[in-house]
């Protein structure tokens, strides 16, 4: 077994493992935030989250630089791809930008 695939094999069951803990958590109870199904090590943040009805992504943050890279598993191809990233200083500067005049909407 290829490195790969043990990712993907541990990202898989890391997202069943989330979403059940979810499915429990949801039930009977309001909507809340709960930072518990974060992992923050030294630089990183990392968090799966479900992106479609039928997709599991990964998000993670480079606390040294301010990025955050979202990656999603492709099944078929038995691979982890990058879907998109985004500089989280210039994300939370355009949205205060947009609050402070009044005009803008979440």
């Amino acid at each position: 077994m290829t490195r790969i695939e043990t990712a993907c094999y541990a990202l898989i069951a890391s997202a069943f493992i989330l979403a059940g803990l979810l499915l429990v958590q949801v039930s009977g109870r309001p909507n809340t935030a709960d930072a518990s199904l974060v992992i923050s090590r030294e630089n990183f943040t990392l968090l799966t989250a479900k992106t479609r009805s039928n997709e599991e992504s990964l998000f993670i943050i480079n606390n040294a630089t301010n990025r955050l890279l979202v990656y999603r598993l492709d099944l078929a191809r038995k691979r982890i791809e990058l879907s998109g990233g985004a500089d989280l200083a210039d994300l939370f500067s355009r949205s205060g930008d947009r609050d402070a005049g009044g005009r803008g909407s979440r």
